[in-house]
């Protein structure tokens, strides 16, 4: 982690001068795709991936897909969701630089809940379920097209919202189509 981190920061350094970029625009399309941190272990690194579209300049919609599996001694189960999301951007209200986008927003969507082995019945959901995440991210574009993004969040899965959510880190790559 401390590595990629340091890459990351190597790699940015020198190309802050030339963002240019910020929030989504009305009529703004939007590519995300990375990789996530879960507070369940073990969990194997999860994949995700999305597409955000500017409603306005300050909101915007779009979907995400995001795929995990847990590992442990005697079982694993994987969990898919399709999420539909909305995002509202902060730029505008706090005046940032146009290379920052920050946002909070809901995702909502079906997740399908696969085990084996000596999974757990007690307690434990399978089949297809509803998720539901609130999230935190920003997005720093180090060109026009190309940015950084990083996502907190909490997931709950629906009956079970109850039960503490987990709580999750994406990072990855956003890319600026339209």
């Amino acid at each position: 982690m401390k590595k990629l981190f340091l890459f990351l920061l190597i790699v940015s350094v020198p190309v802050v001068f030339m963002a240019q970029s910020g929030a989504i625009k009305k009529g703004g399309m939007e590519v995300n795709a990375g990789l996530g941190f879960w507070s369940n272990s073990p969990v194997i690194i999860p994949l995700h991936g999305g597409m955000d579209f500017g409603i306005t300049d300050d909101i915007s919609v779009g979907f995400d897909v995001g795929w995990r599996l847990y590992n442990s001694v005697g079982w694993n189960h994987s969990v898919f969701v399709l999420q539909g999301r909305a995002d509202y951007h902060f730029n505008s209200m706090i005046g940032l630089d146009n290379q920052w986008d920050i946002y909070a927003g809901l995702q909502l969507g079906p997740a399908l809940i696969t085990a084996s082995g000596d999974y757990p019945e007690e307690g434990h959901l399978r089949g297809f379920n509803f998720a539901l995440d609130a999230v935190v991210g920003g997005r720093w574009f180090f060109s026009d097209n190309v940015g950084l993004n990083a996502e907190v969040g909490l997931m709950g899965v629906i009956p079970d919202i109850i039960e503490p959510p987990n709580v999750f880190l994406n990072l990855g790559l956003t890319f600026r189509l339209k």
